[in-house]
């Protein structure tokens, strides 16, 4: 098997490749079958048999020399050189062997002369045929296709490509004209390509505002700017050979055009940003952002104090336009809630009604619940809408102010030319703001220093009248709580206020303490409304007043000692929130004190009130309506007579002057830390005095009542102490006192067991004292006379004994004294013992016959106890010793 040749001639290479030499300098495509130079290289090449023309003997190798020499060497082709021949083929022949070369190429011509003779007389015949058929064909052309109308057979052809002219321009124009404008496009496209950043940038910083990325914005506009101010080359190229002039003009028509746009963009950027800074509902970050890139635009407007001004001036718009809705919608509240007063005693009766859904609820969970939807709430929850509405519009808007305010003093923001408003200036209007919040709450509540000694003025105008104490203390202390968060938040800022929102809380506590010492005086005095009689189970022989009264101090106490201060509570919510208790200051602490005794002084007259010989109004009706049926001995308590409310009334002074009024004045000395030694004496002895009033106010009528039937009996006409006879029973007279007291008895018993004693020791004594009275106007006793004066008041000490006190006793001794120094002796006197024996007697009998009637008056251990009778005979027989000394 021969060897295969991989050898390639270059003209078969370049014609594969479309080259023009093997080392090309750029890039190329060349149709050899159209170019003549190479038509004639690759003509000769295929020529192998050619050897040399010279018969010299030499070979032409063509496979060192280029393009240019091979066609230059080859004798074949029309750009063959004899001299590049003769250099390439026989640069070393001598001139014999060119002489000799040149007879053999004469040779070599003349033998192919020859040959073409030859085959010209051989093939003559031929030659004449075709000139004939030639000449022929020639003349019927000519008279044909080649005649003078056909202009020589061109016409039909112009008219043909005439009509394929107008065709193909139908055809072809549309499809060229399309092409030319791709181009054209394709070139517009190119050179966009290269300036595809530029042309786009409108569109990219539309989307950029539209999307909020103004920083990107700013940065692609700065970016533009520079390759438009320092590199408009490299933004839209000048094409190359082109007028330098008309193309510079052209691009920076262009340029400019899309600089137009952009600037448009930027303008409403920047239009939007300075709204945006007017816009309340924006963070702090997004308006130092925004006003980074402002004053970055370099914007004519100073971004800045335009923040400042238009913020200032809606805050202050919004504060005083949430006031003067906030006071509007309060008046209109209190005018539609307000209730008519047909009496005097109206209001007395509506806040008695409050008062008593309000102390009721304090013992139940969620006592707020009730005490804050009493009478009057919708003034108060308007008017605390009002005073949360300013402090959230002031808390939501001040601090984002300060922030940008402060980061302006401390030298940031600031435009590289100087403003003629000084940085302090928005110092002084976050103070602005803060002066208007406190002026708002100054004018609605009437404020004014702790320690002015201007007058206390009235009650603020717009707050509801017929508001009960405990609901006001409730808002009071919610309202306070709402503005105490609203100054801390605002004293956090350290804005250097100066004290300014500090002593917007001392003034609004010392009001808010004259508003609830006001109410909370009102409502002592009517607090004896409350009393409704009903019977405390805890506690014998007292009301559930008592109860009340306590609940409704303590209550009011604690929120005045809150108002005050004295209990404050950390920020947070839930769990989180601290309460702690504070000091309060002696101001406080005074008015406090003051109003408290005050409180108790006006509920101490209230008792007064209850004893009237009428029930006050509401007292019979809610006895009546709110306990029908009673259990015990409350069933049989007639609570429309005086005497009954007034023994209630004078149980109800023991318990609170042996413990309710100790107790609450202790508990007030431990929190506010004072003491009161001074108060409470005075106090104490105001009740003391009322006590005695109120119990000598019972006493006093009883007494009188059974005295009259007493000195009616001593001092009867028709009875002569002198002349009487002995004694055989006991006058209805003194029965009849004795039973005075036996009802007496009943009721106290019946009433207030626990003034029993007190009330029948007090009874007696007066008793015993009118006894004395009466029987000192007696001149002188006869021995009958003595021993039914005797055998009387025996019976009567005998049977009070158990209510005798020191006091009475000396009365009754005294009364036996008279008795004995009274007698006058008389002839026949001289049988005593034998008298005493029948006084005895009889006195046991009445005391046997009576036993049932007055065994109230005796103690229980002696009801049925032994040694009674020697003891009745033991002390007859010591009145008849003294009788007969006498």
């Amino acid at each position: 098997m021969g060897k295969i040749n991989f050898t390639a001639d270059e003209a078969s290479i370049l014609k594969a490749y479309k080259l023009s030499s093997q080392n090309p300098t750029k890039w190329e495509e060349i149709d050899h079958d159209l170019e003549d130079p190479f038509s004639d290289l690759l003509t000769s090449q295929s020529n192998d048999g050619d050897g040399d023309p010279l018969g010299l003997g030499g070979v032409i190798d063509l496979t060192s020399l280029d393009t240019e020499s091979k066609m230059s060497v080859l004798i074949s082709s029309k750009s063959f050189d004899p001299k590049a021949f003769l250099s390439a083929v026989h640069p070393n022949a001598t001139y014999q062997d060119l002489a000799a070369g040149i007879n053999h190429l004469q040779s070599s011509i003349d033998a192919r002369s020859e040959a073409v003779r030859v085959l010209v007389e051989d093939n003559f015949d031929r030659f004449v045929a075709v000139k004939a058929s030639t000449d022929a064909l020639y003349a019927e052309m000519r008279d044909g296709l080649l005649s003078d109308k056909a202009e020589f057979a061109s016409r039909p052809l112009v008219d043909y490509l005439k009509r394929s002219a107008v065709k193909a321009n139908q055809v072809f124009l549309p499809v060229l004209e399309n092409s030319a404008k791709a181009q054209k496009l394709r070139t517009t496209l190119g050179v966009f390509e290269r300036s595809k950043f530029f042309f786009s940038l409108p569109g990219f910083l539309v989307e950029s505002i539209e999307a909020g990325r103004y920083e990107a914005a700013l940065r692609q506009y700065n970016k533009g700017k520079f390759l438009l101010d320092s590199r408009p080359g490299q933004l839209l190229p000048i094409e190359a050979g082109a007028n330098t002039g008309s193309s510079t003009a052209q691009q920076k028509r262009i340029l400019d055009k899309v600089w137009v746009n952009v600037e448009k963009v930027m303008g409403e950027m920047k239009a939007l940003l300075l709204a945006r800074l007017q816009d309340p509902g924006r963070s702090v970050e997004e308006m130092e952002r925004g006003i980074e890139i402002l004053l970055e635009l370099n914007v004519p407007e100073d971004p800045i104090w335009t923040y400042f001004d238009s913020q200032h001036k809606r805050i202050m718009d919004r504060m005083s336009a949430a006031y003067r809705t906030g006071v509007s919608n309060i008046d209109a509240t209190k005018s539609r809630t307000t209730p008519e007063l047909s009496s005097p005693n109206a209001l007395r009766q509506i806040l008695a009604a409050q008062l008593q859904v309000c102390i009721v609820a304090l013992e139940s969970k969620t006592p707020e619940v009730v005490i804050a939807q009493a009478g009057g709430h919708e003034v108060w929850q308007a008017t605390w809408d009002m005073v949360k509405i300013i402090s959230e519009v002031m808390v939501s808007s001040l601090p984002n102010f300060w922030k940008i305010a402060r980061s302006f003093l401390e030298g940031k923001f600031k435009r590289p030319s100087s403003s003629r408003r000084s940085a302090s200036q928005c110092r002084q209007m976050a103070l602005d703001i803060i002066k208007l919040y406190i002026n708002f709450l100054s004018e609605f509540f009437i404020l004014s220093d702790v320690l002015s000694n201007s007058p206390t003025p009235n009650s603020p105008e717009h707050l509801p009248s017929h508001s009960n104490s405990l609901t006001t203390a409730h808002w009071l202390t919610k309202i306070l709580s709402e503005v105490q968060d609203c100054v801390t938040e605002i004293g956090a800022l350290e804005l250097g206020e100066g004290g300014l929102v500090k002593g917007l809380v001392e003034s609004m506590r010392w009001r808010f303490e004259d508003v609830l010492v006001r109410s909370w005086l009102r409502d002592a005095n009517c607090m004896y409304a409350l009393e409704s009689f009903a019977p405390d189970l805890s506690t014998p022989s007292t009301t559930l007043y008592l109860a009340k009264l306590e609940s409704f101090m303590r209550h009011l106490a604690t929120s005045a000692f809150k108002i005050a201060g004295g209990v404050s509570t950390d920020s947070g919510s839930g769990v989180l929130r601290v309460t702690q208790q504070n000091t309060v200051p002696p101001a406080f602490t005074s008015k406090i004190t003051r109003a408290f005794l005050d409180a108790i002084y006006a509920v101490l007259d209230g008792f007064v009130v209850l004893v009237a010989e009428e029930a006050p109004p509401g007292v019979g009706s809610i006895v009546a309506a709110g306990v029908p049926e009673r259990e015990g001995k409350q069933e049989l308590i007639d609570l429309r007579d005086s005497n009954t409310r007034l023994l209630l009334v004078i149980s109800n002074f023991s318990q609170l002057s042996g413990s309710l009024i100790p107790s609450m004045l202790s508990q007030l000395e431990n929190a506010l830390g004072i003491s009161v030694d001074d108060d409470r004496k005075t106090l104490m002895k105001a009740v003391t005095a009322l006590d005695k009033t109120l119990f000598d106010g019972y006493v006093k009528p009883k007494a009188a009542a059974v005295a009259v039937i007493l000195r009616e009996g001593i001092l009867d006409k028709d009875m002569d102490w002198y002349e009487t006879l002995q004694p055989t029973e006991i006058r209805p007279y003194m029965y009849k006192a004795l039973m005075g007291l036996v009802e007496i008895h009943a009721q106290i018993s019946r009433v207030a067991e626990n003034l029993l004693e007190r009330g029948m020791y007090a009874l007696v004594e007066n008793v015993a004292q009118d006894a004395l009275i009466s029987f000192k106007q007696v001149k002188r006793f006869g021995m009958g006379g003595m021993l039914r004066a005797t055998l009387e008041i025996e019976f009567m000490h005998q049977t009070l004994a158990r209510y005798v006190s020191p006091s009475a006793a000396k009365t009754l001794s005294e009364l036996y004294n008279k008795i004995s120094q009274a007698y006058a002796r008389r002839p026949g006197d001289e049988n005593l013992q034998g008298n005493l024996d029948s006084v005895k007697r009889t006195l046991a009998e009445s005391r046997r016959a009576t036993g049932i009637e007055f065994m109230c008056f005796r103690a229980a251990k002696e009801r049925s106890g032994k040694g009674k009778k020697e003891k009745e005979k033991d002390e007859v027989r010591e009145r008849g010793k003294e009788g007969q000394r006498g």
